[in-house]
């Protein structure tokens, strides 16, 4: 993870902030995760702007103004409508997303978080600074966030802790989190009472298949999953039928990027072709997924991977009680309860709908 810095240095920010005599600083989060981040650390009365794809937590978004503009519409293009013009963007070096100068400059924010992780996932880091700097010169503060892993997720709620004075505050957010973290380890370690783990896969996307990367596997293997798609910290990757095939995990998990679980789940069926008629000539586009050991088993899930997987915050936690829920069954998901492993978060794909 690295942290760059433009404008006013952490030190000079945190003298500036001691002397205001009270007054909170004005906080402008450009990526929904870092949005979670910062209300997890209790500041999001104090968060002035945010992107069109902040949703939550709800205390962050009231009387927020929104600075992104997008040309994107996920819930109205398909998954490969969606690859197609994203990819045709980042050849041709053009951002996904922008910034509104004019409304930026009137929040006159104290403090910017962005990252330059993912130009897919938010606002290019070029972007920011370029923006910043012709609207307000040296200044205001700009943090940039970058975690590749689940433990440099949980090093961000320290760095914003510092950058806004309350390190006290998001140490005690990490501890707790890793607290439920080693729950779930010692949970899913107990039920397994030394069994071999079974074999998962994770799509975080289908058309093309995207396998899960980033701080996925930190979340398998706390999860008791065996997972070989990526290992903690890679980037996902493009996977292709063939290689998808001769996985044949025992569980497949479909959390696609910035979709809903009932997105997930109406993309999962399409995909897999169990709408189609008899008709239809694209019946058998993928039909070798009834081959599958999970699809046999009925061990297909569709999860929301906008709120628990895609987003490197606190929920990350929902997501790994999600993924040791779905692979270790009712047992495991009634210890963990809703607060961990929340039963709305995930939807079975039934093998019955193969039904000849």
């Amino acid at each position: 993870m690295t942290l760059e810095n433009e404008g006013p240095s952490t030190q000079q920010l945190q003298e500036e902030l001691s002397g205001q005599q009270g007054n909170p600083p004005r906080i402008v989060s450009l990526l929904p995760s870092i949005t979670e981040v910062l209300s997890s650390l209790g500041v999001a009365d104090h968060i002035v702007g945010i992107t069109h794809e902040c949703d939550y937590p709800p205390e962050a978004l009231e009387g927020a103004t929104v600075v992104t503009i997008s040309d994107i519409s996920p819930y109205q293009m398909t998954q490969a409508e969606i690859h197609q013009q994203v990819t045709g963007s980042l050849v041709q070096g053009h951002s996904l997303y922008g910034l509104d100068a004019a409304k930026l400059k009137a929040l006159q924010p104290d403090v910017i978080f962005t990252q330059s992780l993912c130009d897919v996932c938010a606002v290019s880091y070029p972007v920011v600074t370029s923006t910043c700097a012709k609207i307000f010169g040296n200044g205001p503060h700009i943090v940039s966030l970058e975690p590749n892993n689940l433990k440099d997720v949980l090093e961000t709620f320290l760095v914003a802790g510092r950058a806004l004075r309350c390190e006290d505050v998001s140490k005690r957010v990490v501890d707790e989190l890793q607290s439920q973290f080693d729950f779930i380890r010692i949970t899913v370690n107990e039920h397994l009472c030394g069994r071999k783990r079974p074999l998962v896969a994770f799509l975080e996307w289908h058309r093309p298949f995207f396998t899960g990367g980033h701080w996925i596997a930190d979340l398998m293997e706390i999860a008791g999953c065996d997972y070989r798609m990526c290992q903690s910290g890679e980037r996902s990757q493009a996977m292709s039928d063939e290689e998808f095939q001769a996985m044949d995990p025992d569980f497949i998990l479909i959390g696609p990027c910035g979709f809903t679980v009932e997105r997930a789940f109406e993309d999962t069926i399409q995909i897999m072709s169990l709408d189609k008629t008899d008709d239809n000539p694209k019946l058998q586009e993928r039909s070798w997924w009834k081959t599958m050991r999970a699809v046999k088993n009925g061990n297909v899930f569709a999860l929301d991977g906008n709120s628990y997987f895609a987003r490197p915050g606190p929920r990350l936690l929902q997501g790994c009680g999600l993924i040791a829920s779905c692979v270790h069954g009712a047992e495991v998901a009634k210890k963990l309860g809703e607060e961990l492993a929340p039963s709305a978060g995930m939807k079975q794909v039934t093998s019955n709908l193969y039904s000849e």
